[in-house]
């Protein structure tokens, strides 16, 4: 198999071929030998691409793109761009007492920057509530309970929502929130149309 690629005296920066290939094959959960099955590209190439020793041709990077299901234009792109789109659990924005009140955790999952929509991890340890004030404001909501039960007060309404239940209100209308789970956690995932935080 011809090698199809020339070598690289300059040791590629970080954000390169070389590390496009790196992230996208460990991404994926693939060896060099399997992305060597799928691409028909030999291993070697592979390994030697991915530490920067050579530049592969063109037809190598398209038979690449192919096996990782992605276009060429990604091996050329900033991958930066996952910063406007991505929340990484390991980078929520937490929203801290007072701001939620003892005994809950808000986490924003969603980035911050001009999205109107806001998606929060919601967190209540046995007991919590939002307080006995209702809450109103423009725009929307829905909530999805992931595990627990969720007390939902919607203007003169009670709902009691169980793990894998959902629900949606105009957020003018009044609202508050509890765990309505005695002695356990409730979470949830709850989406704003307006930002809050």
């Amino acid at each position: 198999m011809a090698r199809e690629a020339r070598v690289n005296d300059e040791i590629p920066d970080e954000h390169g071929i070389a590390a496009a290939l790196r992230d996208l094959r460990e991404a994926h959960g693939y060896s060099m030998r399997k992305l060597s099955t799928l691409s028909g590209v030999s291993a070697s190439l592979i390994s030697d691409v991915e530490r920067g020793r050579v530049e592969p041709s063109i037809t190598v990077l398209k038979r690449l793109a192919n096996a990782l299901d992605v276009t060429l234009i990604y091996f050329f792109s900033d991958q930066t761009s996952e910063n406007q789109r991505v929340v990484r659990k390991t980078d929520r924005r937490r929203i801290r007492q007072p701001a939620v009140g003892p005994g809950i955790v808000f986490e924003l999952l969603g980035p911050e920057g001009e999205a109107t929509l806001e998606p929060v991890y919601g967190r209540y340890d046995p007991g919590a509530t939002m307080g006995s004030e209702p809450i109103s404001h423009e725009g929307e909501e829905w909530g999805y309970v992931l595990r627990g039960r969720l007390k939902v007060i919607v203007g003169d309404d009670v709902y009691f929502l169980e793990a894998g239940d959902a629900i949606w209100f105009p957020s003018t209308t009044p609202h508050r929130l509890a765990n309505a789970m005695p002695g356990e956690v409730t979470e949830y995932i709850w989406v704003n149309s307006q930002r809050s935080f």
